[in-house]
């Protein structure tokens, strides 16, 4: 009874440190579209599975596969998301859902960076119920890094009374207490119940070309190569039907950086071959490709920047060429 009447001061300090915390993350970090994707990946009903990063958000439209293949589908990708975090994500997805296929859109230029836990990723695991699913991804996620993302991540945000009271508001609301898309839907984009991402045609954002190399960054490479082929392994084992894509890029994009896309397809060619996973590249497809006949169907004005964000009308065509060959 004495120790705990000594520790009682200590539990009663902890336990109101976590209140403090819980209010200062609710009151300061804004609702994401992360949250309402998790919600729709742990509770939605889907046979295909669409896993990726912005690209893969911006240019395949489920409902557009839909039409052809006759099966529903939910876009999961997101900017941010490198393989490490769609390994997590498909886990997180499997312990409810008896997934048919997963399209796993394969952007290159993600593997020129370290995943270190970013934005996304600790957000993406902040909304994930409470599983071994979400203390595994902890473990290889927050433990090595910056434990503010673990303990204090509204420290992470910058704090004005204005925002927290915005905030405050948008979380009374019904649209985010029924996780709906409609707050993120605005003049450049719809965010569709499908998770598809479409850009309006009128959309611009950066239209400089960037230069892309795996000079210097093949520790990273390996690191993302290595939750790649994890993914891989995952769904052949469950007996998922995996497809990896690549989407298109611009013209003046693919001449600047064409050593680097013709590396990024043969790397992925080789990962793939040992386990007969098809891999259809719209990027740089060879001349034996599927693919290859809508080499520059794709160009400039179908994009919303230099990096390949499809716009949603060139999005909906490619989504039909896509349903074609799946």
């Amino acid at each position: 009874m004495r120790i705990f009447k000594q520790l009682l001061p200590l539990i009663a300090g902890f336990a109101l440190f976590l209140c403090f915390n819980a209010l200062m993350n609710y009151l300061i970090i804004p609702n994401q579209f992360t949250r309402v994707k998790i919600h729709r990946i742990e509770t939605g009903t889907y046979e295909d599975l669409i896993l990726g990063s912005s690209h893969g958000n911006a240019a395949i439209n489920p409902a557009v596969l839909a039409e052809k293949t006759g099966r529903s589908g939910y876009n999961a990708a997101a900017g941010g998301q490198c393989p490490v975090d769609n390994y997590y994500l498909l886990k997180d997805a499997l312990r409810e859902h008896d997934v048919k296929r997963v399209i796993l859109e394969y952007d290159p230029s993600y593997w020129l960076f370290h995943d270190s836990f970013n934005g996304t990723a600790r957000y993406q695991l902040s909304q994930m119920a409470p599983s071994t699913v979400r203390l595994a991804y902890f473990a290889e996620l927050c433990l090595p890094g910056d434990l503010r993302y673990v303990f204090l991540p509204w420290t992470l945000y910058d704090v004005y009374p204005a925002r927290m009271k915005a905030n405050l508001e948008k979380k009374k609301s019904s649209a985010y207490l029924n996780y709906e898309t409609t707050p993120f839907t605005d003049d450049t984009q719809t965010f569709h119940e499908d998770g598809f991402m479409e850009l309006k045609d009128f959309a611009v954002g950066n239209m400089s070309t960037p230069e892309l190399s795996f000079d210097e960054k093949m520790s990273y490479v390996e690191e993302n190569r290595t939750w790649f082929e994890r993914i891989i392994k995952l769904c052949l084992k469950r007996g998922i039907e995996v497809i990896v894509v690549t989407t298109p890029v611009p013209g003046e994009t693919l001449k600047k950086n064409a050593a680097f896309y013709a590396e990024a397809h043969a790397m992925m060619e080789a990962l793939l071959a040992p386990y007969g996973v098809r891999y259809l590249d719209f990027a740089a497809p060879k001349e034996t490709d599927e693919t290859a006949p809508c080499a520059g169907r794709w160009d400039g004005g179908d994009f919303s920047d230099g990096e390949g964000h499809m716009r949603g009308s060139a999005a909906g065509d490619f989504s039909h060429v896509l349903a074609e060959l799946l």
